[in-house]
Parts: C-alpha cells; structure tokens; sequence
C-alpha cells in the first residue's frame, strides 16, 4: 500500500494508492488537515510520494509530518519527496535571471519577482528547502538514510514514483528510508 500525500487532482485510480490532500479533488480519497495526525495506524504504507506540498509548511510543521509520515511506513518503507530547489532558484536568479522570468513569468516581472514567487507562491509557500536543509529535516523526523536523487530516477523507491515532468526543471528530488 502506498500513501499520495497531497495528491490534489493527480490522485491515482489505484487500490494500492490511498490518496489524501487538505481541499477535495478527483480521487481524493481523505480531506486531512495536515497539522494533526495522519489518520492510519503504525506501519500502515509501504511507501509515501509528497510533491510540491512541504513547500506549503513551515520547516517545524514539515518536521512534524515527516515524523507523521516516518510512523506510517513499514520497516523498508520509502518517503519521496518533491519541492521547488531553493538552492536552483537562487542560483538562477545570481547566473542566468532570465530563464527564472522565461520559465514561470510572462516576460513582465523582474527576476526578483519570481524569486518571491517561488518563495511565497501568493503566500501559499511558508518553506523554500534547498538539499542540505531537507537532509537535516528527514534525519531530525528519524528516517535512517536520505538520498538525493532525480526526477523520474529512485535509488530506493521505484514504485513511488509519479513525479510530474512539468516540475522537473525546478525542482528536488529527495528520498528517505525508514530501515
């Protein structure tokens, strides 16, 4: 069994997949509030794919659910996690501003304004993580072993990974083993 954890409207049609998100969409299968606990018992998931929703927490309240998370896989289990690289957008932003306004503006914006769109995202995003950060979170929420890795590409999670190609160019991959 496996956990979509803010699955939004890319919930899977799947008896394997449970899907759950904070607002109703197709294949939603659990409305949560994220804040508190995940509704299903210890070692309930044999893996977690999460993309494009950490970035909407706080580093504490990340934390938290990665520890939430980190209770519901089996021993072997395997989180997958997705979020806009920091690290990418500011190096960006310093080395090539431009491709930040071709790749999320309309060629109006300045390159700073899309930083704070990446960044705040409307005040939607309360964390920007970049891959040192998103390592120290996972080990702190008890995940034995994390791993940077790519899109579509898993060094210990292949069958959790729905990652969305439109994502890929701004994106970190990261996994987190649960031994």
């Amino acid at each position: 069994m496996f956990l979509n954890l803010g699955s939004g409207p890319r919930g899977l049609e799947d008896s394997h997949w449970v899907n759950v998100d904070g607002f109703p969409d197709k294949n939603v299968h659990y409305l949560l509030d994220f804040g508190r606990r995940l509704p299903f018992a210890d070692g309930s998931f044999d893996g977690v794919f999460c993309e494009h929703v950490m970035e909407h927490f706080s580093l504490l309240d990340g934390q938290t659910i990665s520890r939430e998370v980190h209770r519901v896989l089996r021993p072997g289990g395997c989180f997958r996690i997705v979020v806009p690289d920091a690290e990418l957008v500011l190096r960006r932003y310093l080395e090539a501003p431009q491709e930040l306004v071709k790749r999320r503006g309309n060629g109006e914006e300045t390159p700073m304004e899309i930083v704070n769109l990446y960044f705040r995202q409307r005040y939607e995003h309360q964390f920007a993580y970049d891959w040192l950060t998103m390592e120290k979170m996972l080990l702190r929420a008890g995940f034995d072993a994390v791993h940077r890795v790519a899109f579509g590409m898993s060094r210990e999670c292949a069958p959790i990974v729905l990652d969305d190609k439109k994502y890929e160019p701004e994106s970190l991959y990261v996994e987190a083993l649960k031994l």
